[in-house]
């Protein structure tokens, strides 16, 4: 389906319009992110006006989970631009390359045409309440993203163009980018390693990209493994049992799924609707209850709150993620295949970006777009994204108001 070239034009002004404002109101509606820039500027303070080295070397003397990368990056925007509201619009504009990036990358693994409805699916990003305070704000998540999207850019011409080399390794070197912003998104590399090595087989081009990773990570390696400046990094490591974090990840992705399977929800329900899995469920179910343990006030996800908003108590909760992981289940694990094997590393991964057991949405926002949109191979998505239509737009465009909507509705205290 097409649309008027000047009615997209439009569509994506008001939006950005719209980000503006946000940027002019200090919009934070994911609540944090302006807390977030407050630590940065003291890290800033007290350890880089000294010196780059000084504060790189004493970097552990503060607690604090973001990459010292990001901080010299920031120190760069402030020597540059001195003004903070000018640094952080400049880096506000620099994050609109994640949907720019998403955009043509979609353009060439989908093969759009002029006027395609599909131009219309990166503008989920300015709905997200977390890619908004992030540019608004200067975070060094959303940093990091407009980095991967680059490298799945790259990847995705890959795909293409197996026979060019330069694709998969500039790939590799803005996903070491992405990694040196925010250290966790190193484990994405297990799936792009995983696609390289069986495209390129054992060869030269395979080689030069070993080589080429080797050598970008050798930098981080040696600050973390021989400086031994490390606690920034794996302090915050292992805080809650598997179970917990399965549990709260899942109901955390599968809420992002909705919009995209709402409309295969009664084939996926009856799917999912047998003896069988009614029994795997209640064993679901009986781990989660015995095992969960979540205390703290902050994080968790849209389930865990509801479920104590409403409820008082997390049995909600538990039921509608031990749901979630039957659905996940079913959805990746029904059938295995070649195409399957890279959605289920996929998976695990998204589940491994939240080792430290506390559980953000802001972890997976926008991340999961950008895996549903160009990497996942799962057809559920892939036929989403090919029957994209008006009807499609406006149920995902209705699911993100929605949830921008409650994000503002929290953040002024209503409930």
């Amino acid at each position: 389906m097409k649309l008027k070239r000047n009615h997209i034009i439009l569509y994506y002004i008001f939006l950005y319009l719209s980000l503006l404002v946000g940027f002019y109101y200090g919009e934070d509606f994911a609540g944090g992110f302006k807390y977030d820039l407050q630590t940065h500027k003291m890290l800033l303070e007290n350890l880089f006006n000294e010196s780059l080295s000084y504060g790189l070397l004493n970097y552990d003397i503060f607690y604090v989970p973001h990459s010292p990368i990001f901080i010299i990056y920031l120190l760069f925007l402030k020597k540059i631009f001195i003004i903070e509201e000018v640094y952080r619009l400049i880096n506000l504009h620099f994050s609109l390359l994640l949907p720019f990036f998403v955009g043509l990358s979609l353009k060439i693994k989908y093969e759009l045409k002029k006027n395609d409805i599909r131009y219309l699916l990166p503008s989920i990003f300015l709905f997200s309440p977390y890619f908004r305070a992030g540019c608004i704000w200067t975070d060094d998540n959303l940093l990091a993203m407009v980095f991967l999207s680059i490298s799945i850019y790259f990847f995705v011409k890959h795909e293409k163009d197996k026979n060019n080399i330069t694709n998969v390794l500039l790939s590799a070197f803005f996903l070491a980018v992405c990694a040196y912003f925010r250290p966790i998104y190193s484990i994405l590399s297990i799936f792009f390693f995983l696609n390289f090595f069986l495209n390129l087989r054992i060869n030269r081009k395979l080689i030069f990209y070993i080589l080429l990773n080797f050598f970008l990570a050798l930098p981080a390696f040696y600050y973390v493994f021989v400086l031994e400046i490390n606690k920034w990094a794996i302090s915050y490591l292992f805080r809650e049992n598997i179970f917990t974090i399965l549990s709260l990840s899942s109901s955390i992705i599968v809420f992002y799924f909705l919009p995209f399977i709402i409309k295969d929800f009664k084939s996926i329900l009856k799917q999912i609707s047998n003896k069988n899995n009614f029994f795997f469920y209640f064993i679901i179910l009986t781990f989660v209850i015995y095992f969960f343990e979540y205390n703290r006030t902050y994080s968790g996800g849209i389930v865990l709150k509801f479920s104590n908003l409403f409820f008082g108590n997390n049995y909600f909760f538990y039921l509608i993620s031990s749901v979630c992981i039957l659905l996940i289940f079913s959805i990746f694990f029904s059938k295995i295949r070649e195409k399957n094997f890279f959605d289920i590393t996929l998976l695990i991964i998204l589940f491994m970006l939240e080792i430290d057991g506390v559980i953000y949405h802001e972890t997976y926002d926008p991340l999961i777009y950008i895996i549903i949109l160009l990497l996942l191979k799962n057809k559920l998505f892939i036929d989403y994204i090919y029957k994209f239509n008006l009807s499609s737009f406006f149920i995902l465009i209705s699911f993100l108001s929605i949830f921008y909507l409650s994000a503002v509705v929290k953040t002024i205290g209503l409930y």
